[in-house]
């Protein structure tokens, strides 16, 4: 069976097994803090932190009847200090990872829920123990291993009709140089797993092609030799956008499982990782239905609770489909300022079965923007492993004070730095979209000239 075909296959049975997953999921009625719901986080970077805090602040955590458990590949991660369990182990290595979940939830039958938040992971292991055993994978075990997929992801939009930019993929680093040569460039050519940009080329030239490969191979956020290759759409800084549109399975009051659509979040990014985002965004009322329509398809295709995003290109009133999470979205971090429950708060309620009002997904923000800009790593940093010291948190919420602006930072804790790594948001609030998108970039670059590194 070839390499298409195997994910044909899983697409199928992902549709035959959501429909008897979600009818044997039921909403949760109470938790209990003598027998705890477990909540496992695999990754705790910044979005891992993001849904586990929302166990305490919403629900109380272990003393209200959730405890949460957070593994992580380094000593520090951002969601460590929040969660009451941690493990530090490589979570690509299978045999650890399924260690690790058997050790908080020994038995399937127990209330819990396992949370991919990074592909840097053994998926397929992890699907194993939702397929077979009944272990609960958020938000089921398919859509983790098709979305952090993106050959299979591309079959899946193809599958449910969905538009996308031309594409092919590649398995040697000669296949991806033919495959150039008759799409032409420039082209986008990213890893088979990635996240955040790791690992991928935006190749303007053929000297890019020629590098593309290596780089995509050794920077990859899980296990593959396959490279997907896109046609990069030139018009799209010229009068596009792009568009992360995030869709939310719950139960409803009822005990019906709903999807509802949150409002699309807008962002830009210079090259391939993400930059900055806002709320609301600035697209057509025609464009917002095409957005919403198509996510509502992907997520509605694969099913079960929790969040899915849906990252798409958007020129004129003509809406691509890229890739999609069924998991929180760094692009969607700004739901921290801007809605009435962030992104986070939202994929854990929904995911453990709470039922919720669509009126939780609604904009905080009235007549003003909300725009989130990351905060990085100085991009000349001596080494890969540069200790970070701290920061000068006095200094730049000063500084928010003394120009005057309505803004905030957040500030992510990584012990250790990388050239660009993400250390953090910079967020602004503004009447005027590119207004707040200047006050955003400006308290962000203030910041980190504010973050210590060892060098």
């Amino acid at each position: 069976m070839d390499v298409v075909e195997y994910r044909v296959k899983i697409l199928e049975e992902a549709e035959s097994f959501r429909k008897e997953y979600e009818r044997n999921l039921r909403p949760l009625e109470e938790l209990r803090p003598e027998k705890p719901f477990t909540y496992i986080s695999v990754g705790g970077g910044e979005l891992g932190d993001l849904v586990l805090t929302a166990a305490k602040r919403e629900l109380g955590g272990a003393n209200g009847g959730i405890r949460t458990v957070a593994i992580d590949r380094y000593d520090g991660f951002p969601a460590q200090d929040v969660a009451d369990h941690y493990e530090i182990i490589d979570m690509l290595n299978g045999d650890l990872l399924e260690k690790c979940i058997r050790k908080y939830v020994p038995n399937p039958e127990e209330p819990h829920a396992i949370y991919l938040e990074i592909e840097r992971a053994d998926t397929l292991r992890v699907f194993k123990l939702g397929k077979e055993e009944g272990y609960n994978v958020v938000s089921t075990p398919y859509a983790p291993l098709i979305g952090m997929d993106r050959l299979s992801t591309k079959l899946l939009f193809e599958r449910v009709g969905v538009p996308v930019v031309e594409w092919q993929y590649a398995d040697s680093e000669e296949e991806l140089k033919r495959v150039a040569k008759d799409m032409g460039l420039p082209l986008i050519i990213k890893p088979i797993m990635t996240s955040s940009g790791h690992g991928t080329t935006i190749a303007k030239k053929w000297e890019d092609v020629e590098k593309a490969y290596e780089y995509a191979v050794k920077h990859a956020r899980g296990k593959g030799d396959i490279v997907v290759v896109e046609r990069y759409l030139e018009e799209l800084k010229e009068r596009g956008t792009e568009i992360t549109q995030l869709v939310l399975r719950h139960f409803d009051e009822n005990g019906n499982i709903v999807t509802t659509l949150l409002p699309p979040v807008e962002h830009k990014r210079p090259g391939a990782t993400y930059h900055e985002s806002w709320l609301p965004a600035t697209i057509s009322e025609a464009a917002v239905r095409k957005c919403q329509e198509y996510a509502k398809r992907i997520a509605e295709y694969l099913g079960g609770l929790g969040i899915y995003a849906v990252e798409q290109f958007v020129i004129d009133d003509k809406v691509y489909n890229s890739e999609f999470a069924n998991r929180p979205h760094d692009t969607g971090m700004v739901t921290r300022w801007a809605l009435e429950k962030d992104e986070g708060a939202l994929h854990l309620l929904a995911s453990i079965g709470l039922p919720l009002s669509k009126e939780v997904t609604r904009l905080k923000i009235k007549g003003e923007y909300c725009v989130a800009h990351v905060i990085l790593a100085p991009h000349d940093l001596p080494s890969e492993e540069v200790p970070v010291l701290g920061w000068n948190a006095g200094r730049v919420y000063a500084y928010i004070r003394r120009k005057g602006y309505r803004g905030d930072v957040w500030y992510f804790g990584k012990p250790v730095a990388y050239p660009t790594r993400r250390m953090g948001l910079a967020v602004a609030y503004h009447e005027d979209i590119e207004e707040a998108r200047r006050i955003a970039e400006d308290i962000a670059h203030f910041a980190e000239k504010n973050i210590r590194y060892k060098t």
